[in-house]
């Protein structure tokens, strides 16, 4: 599993890059923490130094002897210079898993989704502010956590706050549900200590049967590994009023898939507009 946390300097994403260390100890990801600059970043930039921060918040947490964060391995690799030239340096690597810390300069989330795709990210994982029409950036990059939540090909974490999650509401439709998109929620699921809701979506008061067998699938594989679950059906029609009743100690969890009826059904740009007003964390599963 490849996480990909993108931040700011600002304390919503410190509390994020916990959820990272959560995940990371659980799951011995590789990890990448990102930073956007707009421009080239001076001495009295903030962001390079929030960087060395996590970096050693990480390491404080996850980078014992033991640990596969251990930095323990030297290697020589190519560094671009900002004259345009390039010089061979050595670095210290993990001996199993990479940590690694990377600046960005342009636009924030045409940057971060470059680096998902470059980094081959899994997850990403961000920290905004709370709901409420803002998941804002306290910066000019204000609207970057809803644009990667939109547009990002892999599965987004998007945690506003520090908040408890006391229960996951993950909404199914016919979209098939992988192996990893499971096992993130189970993940997520022992991190809380949370309660586990199934919400089935369906269609002018049915569901098609696939969808049905689908929810009974996902309901068995946690079942078995000993989480309750609890399960209801949602007409589609009605899913964003539905949803209005959840609290913000939920994680709500989305399957957006390409074959999602969610996808299907609302425009592009509903996710951004929806992760924006909705007052809890969000789980987009692709």
């Amino acid at each position: 599993m490849r996480i990909l946390f993108a931040g700011d300097e600002h304390p919503y994403s410190a509390y994020a890059l916990k959820k990272v260390i959560e995940l990371a100890w659980h799951t011995w990801a590789d990890v990448t923490l990102l930073s956007v600059c707009p421009t080239q970043p001076s001495s009295r930039d903030p962001l390079p130094e929030a960087l060395h921060r996590y970096r050693e918040e990480f390491m404080e947490a996850l980078g014992g002897p033991d640990s596969p964060y251990a930095q323990e391995r030297w290697e020589y690799e190519w560094m671009a210079l900002r004259n345009g030239s390039w010089e061979e340096v050595q670095v210290r690597r993990g001996i199993k898993k990479e940590l690694r810390v990377r600046l960005r300069v342009g636009n924030a989330d045409t940057e971060i989704l470059s680096e998902a795709v470059r980094d081959g990210s899994d997850l990403i994982i961000l920290g905004c502010s709370g709901g409420g029409g803002s998941c804002m950036w306290d910066s000019a990059a204000s609207t970057a956590p809803q644009k990667v939540v939109g547009n990002a090909a892999c599965s987004v974490l998007l945690i506003k706050e520090d908040r408890p999650v006391k229960r996951i509401l993950a909404c199914m439709d016919q979209t098939t549900a992988s192996q990893e998109s499971l096992e993130m929620i189970n993940q997520l699921l022992t991190i809380h200590g949370a309660q586990l809701e199934l919400v089935g979506l369906t269609k002018d008061g049915g569901a098609r049967p696939e969808a049905y067998t689908q929810l009974i699938r996902i309901g068995d594989y946690f079942g078995d590994k000993g989480i309750p679950v609890s399960t209801r059906l949602a007409e589609q029609s009605k899913f964003e009023s539905v949803l209005s009743t959840h609290t913000g100690d939920d994680l709500l969890a989305l399957w957006m898939g390409k074959k999602s009826l969610l996808t299907l059904l609302f425009p592009r740009d509903w996710v951004e507009k929806f992760v924006s007003a909705c007052p809890s964390s969000v789980l987009v599963l692709r």
